[in-house]
């Protein structure tokens, strides 16, 4: 059997400070080299970051590295310029990242990689569209994932390099990671395995008929050193570079062939465009069902926080005309995955993360002077029902202002969204109200919820051609204030909170609740990509559970053009 390897390095590595660089590199990035200058063919990637952190402390790598390339004993395999997770950022800061990173590498090493490993295995069918754009070949994504997502695959696509769909119907080769080889690899070198119970997994692929295999794909840093991200790392044992120089010796001796990751493409034959996504799994990852990207959106020390400054500075970059190379290569880095996980207190401080300011909209009272505004109020059944020329909203004060139903003109008024009440569904499952745009938040060290489902009064207000509702609610987690703002068929929902201090707790809000249920249901999202893409659901997808938090929630959505929280995907019947 072939076998290849891709070994991850990234010294942006959150729980790795730059006194440790140095280190890093001599414990894990030079054996990597002495592995290539034995005969053993080897694929390398990094970032244009990681290499210029390289060239900081150990300059000889970089020179040795170039010369390893051109005579052809390992290659670079490219991630772009930081570590970024595509399907949570604009198109445009993809597109950018890829680009400064083939610069960067044309620069420090003398070469254009052709084949390009997706950051953290996080891809989307939109995403593979930017990287086809970007001149690459092919593309590194793990198998085990997607293939647990999509029935109709075939087992045997694993066998050899493979075709991938893009959202544009285009299509791009892909070379496989798989998860379970690089941890058995990992175990193998931790001394959890003995070398010949190893040798035998590898027997046990070749025997499925697998002409070529990974045998590892992931972090460089693991080995003869410990990044130190939990206490559950494997404790360090000596030699592990060699064990791992000693497994290379035995494959060899035992009739497999290493080959360069590109080498592999000429096993790569025309046939099925395998397509990636699901509307359950929009977006396929690495490893077990935990690792996911919710954890650089929502986890770290303030992903909150950081995300919306590097929206803030997007936005900023695409309507100045003066916008430079280093103005993209700063929002890349800042937008870089390590930033969001373990990263250590001194990086953190060195962020220097300032909240903007954000005073309370000022409203202005309203005047009952617009004629084409009818609000009318049942006090009996407590519902607020507001007609424009564009839009009828129906709000619910038993319940905070939960949506009872909303319709817009070009829709001919037919209710899209809102509640489903209790006894809609003849099934005991599911015998509860299904409300639209309500707020959960379940704390973890009160072990509460706290709802804005409660008997609320409401105000109106106007500002210019729009028309505010809103009501003030007095929670356990402080004061907090709900409106909705209509606009012509425009209509956006908010909440203030009077507390600006993130509970550790799971807090979702902006639930939507489709009315039509005889209807086809779909929903759309970027993902990353220029291109939508549009799913339709066939099964029941549970976005609104919560989970532990421990755990990250397994149904994930990216962004759509980022512009705001309650956009993150546009829902809709057919």
């Amino acid at each position: 059997m072939r076998l290849y390897t891709v070994f991850h390095l990234n010294l942006a590595f959150s729980s790795i400070d730059e006194q440790n660089h140095a280190d890093v590199v001599n414990c894990c990035y030079e054996p990597i080299l002495q592995l290539a200058k034995s005969g053993y063919p080897i694929g390398i990637e990094a970032t244009v970051y990681t290499l210029e952190a390289i060239a900081k402390v150990a300059p000889q790598w970089l020179e040795d590295l170039s010369t390893l390339i051109k005579q052809g004993c390992c290659e670079l395999i490219a991630s772009g310029d930081s570590q970024i997770i595509g399907p949570l950022v604009p198109a445009d800061v993809n597109r950018h990242n890829l680009r400064l990173g083939q610069q960067g590498y044309q620069a420090l090493i003398g070469t254009t990689p052709t084949i390009a490993y997706i950051n953290e295995q996080a891809v989307s069918e939109s995403l593979l569209d930017i990287y086809l754009d970007a001149g690459f070949d092919a593309v590194i994504v793990e198998w085990d994932n997607p293939f647990s997502h999509n029935e109709h695959w075939d087992h045997q696509a694993l066998n050899r390099p493979a075709t991938l769909a893009t959202a544009s119907g285009r299509c791009i080769k892909v070379i496989w990671n798989h998860a379970i080889g690089f941890q058995k690899f990992q175990r193998y070198v931790h001394g959890e395995l003995v070398l010949q119970d190893y040798l035998q997994y590898l027997q046990k692929i070749t025997n499925a008929g697998i002409e070529v295999f990974p045998v590892y794909g992931s972090d460089a840093e693991v080995f003869d050193y410990r990044p130190g991200r939990y206490g559950t790392e494997a404790e360090k044992i000596n030699g592990e570079w060699q064990r791992i120089a000693m497994l290379f010796k035995q494959a060899l001796s035992q009739g497999h062939k290493w080959l360069l990751p590109s080498e592999t493409l000429t096993l790569w034959q025309d046939g099925e465009k395998l397509k990636l996504a699901t509307a359950a799994h929009p977006v396929a990852v690495k490893k077990q069902a935990k690792y996911n990207i919710t954890r650089w959106g929502l986890s770290g020390r303030n992903d909150v926080l950081l995300n919306s400054l590097c929206y803030r500075d997007y936005q900023q970059l695409i309507v100045n005309n003066t916008t430079t190379d280093e103005d993209w290569r700063s929002l890349c880095r800042l937008w870089a995955s390590d930033l969001r996980t373990h990263l250590t207190p001194t990086r953190y401080q060195k962020l220097a993360l300032v909240a903007p300011n954000k005073p309370c909209p000022q409203w202005q009272i309203y005047n009952h002077q617009r004629h084409d505004w009818h609000i009318s109020y049942d006090e009996e059944r407590r519902r607020l029902l507001v007609k424009t020329a564009e839009v009828h909203l129906k709000l619910n004060a038993n319940r905070g202002l939960a949506v009872e139903l909303l319709a817009f003109d070009s829709q001919q008024f037919v209710p899209i969204v809102g509640t489903l009440s209790h006894g809609f569904f003849d099934h005991i499952s599911y015998g509860a109200d299904f409300y639209t745009n309500h707020m959960v938040i379940e704390r973890f060290t009160h072990r509460d919820r706290v709802t804005d489902l409660e008997r609320v009064s409401y105000q109106l207000w106007q500002e210019g051609d729009a028309l505010i509702i809103s009501t003030e609610l007095s929670l356990k987690i402080g004061k907090v204030i709900k409106y909705f703002r209509l606009n012509g068929e425009s209509v956006t929902c908010g909440f203030l909170f009077e507390q600006h201090l993130r509970p550790e707790a799971s807090i979702r809000l902006g639930f939507i609740t489709l009315l039509n249920c005889h209807g086809r249901c779909w929903y759309e999202t970027h993902l990353g990509g220029i291109l939508p893409n549009i799913f339709m659901p066939t099964v029941i997808l549970t976005m609104g559970h919560r989970f532990h938090p421990s755990s990250l929630p397994i149904v994930r959505l990216g962004q759509l053009l980022g512009k705001y929280a309650l956009e993150l995907i546009v829902m809709g019947l057919n």
